[in-house]
């Protein structure tokens, strides 16, 4: 990743893990990250940071506060607070999505982005229903 840096481009990878579905499909989409020096990271930017334990993670900026960033993954309810901006090793500049790239700077990103953030709070909710619910719809396919 420093190497990539360090010549003016971008580091690119696959993800792994669900923590970012529905957005980044595990193994699967590709992220391109840019320095995170190159603009203060902002609400609603895909941080990749390293946590305190050593473990190397990829969530969305959701607040800050005078400690830290709060960050949550879009697959979870639960906010990581105070990650400080030195533990940032990269900040997502695109993915791709099958054949296409999406800007993390585009109108579009960003309305999705702000309302994913907002549905929040009812994601849990939402979750726990539709585990409910998929077992009667896998019997109603048959």
């Amino acid at each position: 990743m420093e190497a990539a840096f360090a010549a003016g481009g971008d580091f690119r990878f696959l993800p792994t893990g669900r923590s970012m579905k529905p957005m980044l499909r595990g193994r699967r989409d590709m992220v391109a990250l840019r320095p995170p020096g190159l603009r203060p990271p902002k609400r609603y930017d895909v941080i990749l940071y390293k946590r305190k334990n050593g473990q190397i993670v990829l969530h969305r900026i959701v607040g800050q506060n005078e400690r830290g960033f709060r960050l949550c993954g879009d697959n979870q309810a639960t906010v990581e607070e105070n990650v400080r901006p030195e533990m940032i090793l990269g900040v997502m500049a695109k993915f791709r999505r099958g054949k296409r790239w999406i800007s993390a700077d585009s109108r579009l990103y960003r309305l999705y982005a702000a309302l994913w953030t907002a549905l929040r709070p009812a994601r849990r909710v939402a979750t726990a229903a539709a585990r409910r619910i998929r077992p009667f719809l896998y019997f109603y396919k048959k």
